[in-house]
């Protein structure tokens, strides 16, 4: 006989490969009436009535899912293998199959209707019990509102639940990325001169959480860099810029920023994928731009040459983030000749509060200037910083001040 912690490793080794590989559910059924049922039949009669059921569950399964006894009232269906679309229409099957004909028992028949909660496998339950207890609790609440009716059992992680844990925020990650559920949202970049033909946004990735609070990159970054999860990220933004510049954005003067980790630089294969998705999406050329931080950028030197390589030949513009005072500037006007110049938040910071700063500034930038490189001045919060960066020659200011990060772009 399979013991408690026997059952819950197998749950949980079924809920890591289907959450991985996109399939399989797990269900939870409860005879209704259980005590009076019991009373009437006695356990042997239940024993029969439950093998029915098992035997009706693997019908509606094709002898394709585990059934196991939880208790004496109720059996829980592993369902490892069904795709997710037939898994909700099999648990619909499956609801009709357990009640609609009487089952043996002895020398009567019985007719019994049943609780059923069902649940896919999903990153966003990160254990057992988080799967478990809620099937559970949902056949109880069922069966206290008279029973007879199944219900589908969703994870849902607040924002505070995945910032208050790695775990919670790392599955929600994972299944947004899995399915295609990311979020994004939009801020503009001010152009300082006021001639700027294109509009500029910056594109910011986005978790959504379960309460609807959407979740800063900040918070999940760290993660999905431990996770190894940025190249999929990067790959996700990419598509997604492609979709809305082909899409909803077609006709408009509208340039794209997005933000693109070290793994471009640092894997052949990455690269060869970027070349391939521009060769299929020419409308790009000229408004898209990739942004990288110099550090990366730095540490990938024949990398970014490549990717330099490759933007200039698909009309793609490469932006180097997080630059200070201290940053290699002769790199910037050497090697490393990017097309847009990001100054770090810090900097930014510094420099409206140090006119030597801006000084030194205006002498670093001036041959990166020369050579038609554009600088962007971010995080500005207030009319103080804005002042500032518009004596210090930026070409384009971003931050609330200048406007929120909004969900969408105006056409």
């Amino acid at each position: 006989m399979m013991n408690a912690a026997d059952l819950l490793r197998r749950l949980q080794d079924a809920l890591n490969s289907g959450a991985q590989d996109g399939h399989g559910g797990v269900l939870f059924v409860r005879f209704d009436r259980a005590s009076t049922l019991r009373d009437q039949l006695g356990y042997s009669g239940l024993e029969e009535l439950g093998s029915g059921m098992a035997e009706r569950a693997d019908e509606a399964f094709e002898n394709a899912a585990e059934i196991l006894r939880f208790d004496w009232a109720s059996m829980l269906v592993i369902a490892r293998d069904t795709s997710w679309d037939r898994f909700d229409s099999t648990a619909e099957s499956l609801f009709s199959a357990l009640t609609e004909r009487p089952y043996a028992v002895e020398d009567d028949e019985v007719a019994v209707t049943v609780s059923l909660a069902h649940a896919r496998f999903d990153h966003r339950f990160t254990t057992v019990d988080e799967l478990l207890l809620p099937l559970v609790r949902r056949v109880e609440a069922l069966a206290e509102q008279g029973g007879n009716s199944m219900s589908a059992v969703c994870p849902g992680i607040s924002a505070q639940k995945a910032l208050d844990s790695s775990d919670h925020m790392l599955g929600l990650l994972m299944e947004a990325l899995r399915t295609d559920g990311m979020k994004v949202v939009f801020q503009p970049l001010l152009a300082t001169s006021g001639r700027e033909e294109m509009e500029s946004y910056q594109m910011l990735p986005r978790l959504a959480a379960g309460d609807g609070k959407l979740i800063t990159a900040a918070e999940f970054l760290p993660l999905a860099r431990d996770a190894a999860l940025l190249p999929v990220l990067d790959r996700w933004m990419t598509i997604q810029a492609s979709r809305l510049l082909r899409g909803r954005l077609e006709s408009q003067r509208v340039r794209l920023f997005i933000n693109q980790s070290e793994a471009i630089l640092a894997d052949v294969d990455r690269r060869e994928w970027l070349v391939a998705h521009l060769e299929g999406e020419p409308g790009l050329a000229g408004r898209l731009v990739l942004e990288i931080p110099v550090e990366d950028a730095m540490a990938h030197m024949k990398g970014t040459a490549a990717l330099l390589d490759i933007a200039a030949e698909h009309d793609v513009g490469v932006c180097l983030s997080h630059v200070d005072e201290h940053s290699r500037w002769s790199l910037l006007n050497g090697d490393l000749k990017a097309d847009y110049v990001r100054m770090s938040p810090s900097f930014v910071s510094r420099l409206s509060a140090d006119a030597s700063l801006e000084k030194r500034f205006m002498e670093l930038s001036v041959p990166a200037r020369e050579r038609g490189v554009r600088i962007i001045m971010p995080m500005i919060e207030d009319s103080q910083t804005a002042a500032s960066m518009w004596r210090s020659g930026a070409d384009y200011m971003q931050g609330n001040m200048i406007q929120a990060p909004e969900d969408s772009i105006a056409v």
